[in-house]
């Protein structure tokens, strides 16, 4: 099955390398060849690899499960070669310790049987390593091509998944409310400024400002005229009758 699967995306490698080779050449030749002639070249084989590239990591899914399966029959296998191999240890050790003749033949052909059968998953070990490294080899190179894409264009192919939204994306209603608590910010700052200045009750004498509501500068013990000049002007004391 990987074998299958490697022959597979190592002709499609093999195709994009090609297309790419024809492309770059195609660049050196820009400068004399005819403009359209050289556009509908480019777009002819700049499509061709972009379905390339769009093939090989439609493959790339399989290749990552191959390569995780070799990996489990490799850790089950190294558990086997161990118990194999601590058979085989155990046999020549109980040989040596007189429990065994070397010259019975149970006792021969039960080592052998234990050797012949480490050394066959010995040899299954370094064909399913051999396998997923070469299984990751080309998974690099998958990751190369496609991560590389078109000569010439900003565009790479990436496993499919979901678009996901940017911080940089603004609400134009949030937008307009911000402006909108801004402009009453400042219609706000505008009349408290307007109050400040409409409360300031300034002594001519000494220039204290004193509280609105004093005719005598709390400072200097001065008239303060403008408030004065308010109340003759509201109340004319000369016109009014007083009866003594």
């Amino acid at each position: 099955m990987a074998e299958v699967l490697e022959k597979k995306i190592l002709d499609l490698l093999d195709r994009r390398e090609e297309l790419v080779g024809r492309l770059n050449n195609l660049e050196t030749m820009k400068p004399d060849t005819n403009a359209r002639v050289y556009k509908k070249i480019r777009e002819d084989y700049s499509s061709k690899l972009q379905g390339v590239l769009e093939k090989i990591n439609e493959q790339r899914g399989s290749l990552e499960k191959k390569a995780k399966e070799l990996t489990a029959q490799i850790s089950q296998k190294e558990k086997t070669f161990t118990d194999q191999s601590d058979q085989v240890d155990e046999l020549q050790i109980r040989a040596k310790l007189g429990e065994f003749n070397h010259e019975n033949d149970d006792f021969k052909n039960e080592l052998n049987q234990s050797e012949s059968e480490r050394d066959q998953t010995s040899g299954a070990l370094d064909k399913l390593r051999k396998e997923l490294n070469d299984l990751n080899g080309v998974l690099s190179d998958v990751d190369h091509a496609t991560s590389a894409g078109v000569p010439g264009m900003d565009i790479s192919i990436k496993p499919k998944g979901k678009t996901k939204a940017t911080d940089d994306v603004i609400d134009i209603e949030d937008d307009e409310l911000i402006e909108e608590v801004d402009e009453a910010g400042a219609k706000d700052l505008d009349l408290e400024d307007t109050l400040e200045e409409s409360d300031e009750n300034k002594c001519p004498s000494c220039g204290h400002v004193n509280p609105p509501h004093l005719v005598v500068c709390e400072e200097c013990n001065a008239e303060l005229e403008d408030l004065g000049q308010d109340l003759d002007d509201e109340f004319d004391f000369d016109d009014m009758d007083v009866d003594i």
